[in-house]
């Protein structure tokens, strides 16, 4: 009699056991891309299936107010970085008379994404995402955490556009050519002659050339 006792003591509390261990709710984790540049923002997109009778906190409340809301804790990397907070698509909302406030959550379905931007090749993103659960007909309100983590992204280098040259050329020195072709054009001007053909600007000449003589 004891032996049987026993035994159907064992089966109910394996039985009660394995009803703690059912989750109400399956996720699906997933990145909005598998190839990315270097620099570039992706998402990781969270989606949720819960039971009936169940719903889900959602991220955009007051978590002051009391339920615990959904939040996501990245592990700090150099080769990634979470920009802006948890995004919940679509959360319904409703006056919650127990908390004295108003609360959003999910039914049946749920979507979160956390965008992410990639620094570095061969990033290993890991973090936790945590929530609740709870049931007005079970009246259970259970924490959980879910573990995310992906290490198989491809990350393409971006490419280093050339800078553009904005150094002036350098300015020759004038060659022997360049000054004969200079002399030849002032001379033109300088020397000026009367109607029979003779100079009438010596002077001027004398000191065109004192001043162009020779190469310097």
């Amino acid at each position: 009699m004891r032996l049987l006792l026993g035994f159907i003591l064992v089966f109910f509390i394996g039985l009660c056991a394995q009803a703690q261990t059912v989750k109400p709710i399956r996720w699906t984790i997933s990145l909005s891309k598998k190839e990315v540049k270097q620099g570039e923002t992706i998402e990781i997109i969270m989606r949720a299936e819960i039971n009936s009778d169940w719903y889900l906190y959602s991220s955009d409340f007051d978590p002051n107010l009391g339920p615990t809301v959904t939040s996501v804790a990245f592990e700090k990397s150099e080769g990634y970085k979470p920009t802006g907070a948890l995004k919940a698509i679509d959360a319904k909302e409703k006056y919650d008379s127990l908390w004295e406030g108003k609360v959003r959550y999910f039914t049946k379905h749920a979507e979160f994404r956390q965008k992410i931007k990639i620094l570095k090749t061969n990033p290993v993103l890991k973090g936790i995402l945590m929530y609740q659960v709870c049931s007005d007909k079970e009246g259970k309100c259970i924490p959980y955490e879910e573990p995310i983590f992906f290490d198989n992204l491809k990350v393409a280098v971006a490419a280093v556009e050339p800078e553009e040259n904005t150094t002036k050329p350098t300015q020759q020195n004038p060659t022997s050519e360049d000054r004969l072709q200079d002399l030849e054009s002032q001379k033109s001007k300088l020397v000026q002659k009367d109607k029979n053909g003779n100079d009438v600007a010596k002077e001027q000449l004398k000191e065109f050339a004192q001043k162009y003589g020779g190469d310097q």
